[in-house]
């Protein structure tokens, strides 16, 4: 298959992943996040990232159930988490390559807490400190799709942080 359709595939899962970082609604940015994994799923299968693989299909399925969350009794369980992170270091040993392995769990251990939190806010901030994990193991992967996702969600999630957490509210004038 050619590199630039598998490089494209991930190229369109970032559309999803910078669009679900600009919502400001916890439903949204799961959801479109899901759009973004899915792509994923493809792009790494194609080029034989398993480790990558295997946590896009954990994180789907997390994102699934989170999405529901709020909706749902079962869903807001706190096992839901565990099961989730266990599952992630599960797939990372199974699909174990070399030590780079461990960088996807440990990327999505960080994601799964974020994403677990109710507020738009801490999801944004906490999804900070995955993306150095990723960018290196997409980096030595050949991941170049990945590696741009990384760096523009990353930027994204500032951009948002600054949008919609930073930003001062302004008093309409004439009010005390």
């Amino acid at each position: 298959m050619s590199d630039w359709l598998i490089q494209g595939i991930g190229f369109i899962g970032l559309l999803f992943f910078v669009i679900s970082f600009q919502q400001n609604n916890r439903n949204r940015i799961l959801l479109i996040m899901l759009a973004g994994q899915i792509c994923f799923l493809g792009h790494y299968a194609l080029l034989g990232a398993w480790t990558g693989f295997a946590m896009n299909i954990v994180g789907a399925g997390r994102t699934l159930v989170f999405r529901f969350k709020e909706e749902k009794k079962w869903a807001a369980h706190w096992i839901w988490p565990v099961i989730f992170i266990a599952l992630l270091w599960v797939s990372g040993i199974v699909t174990w390559d070399s030590p780079l392995s461990l960088f996807p769990p440990f990327a999505m251990t960080i994601e799964t807490i974020g994403l677990w939190m109710k507020r738009p806010k801490r999801i944004r901030f906490i999804n900070l400190f995955p993306h150095p994990f990723w960018f290196t193991y997409n980096l030595l992967m050949g991941s170049w799709a990945g590696v741009a996702t990384e760096i523009i969600v990353f930027g994204s999630i500032v951009v948002a942080i600054f949008r919609y957490d930073l930003k001062k509210k302004s008093k309409p004038v004439g009010t005390p």
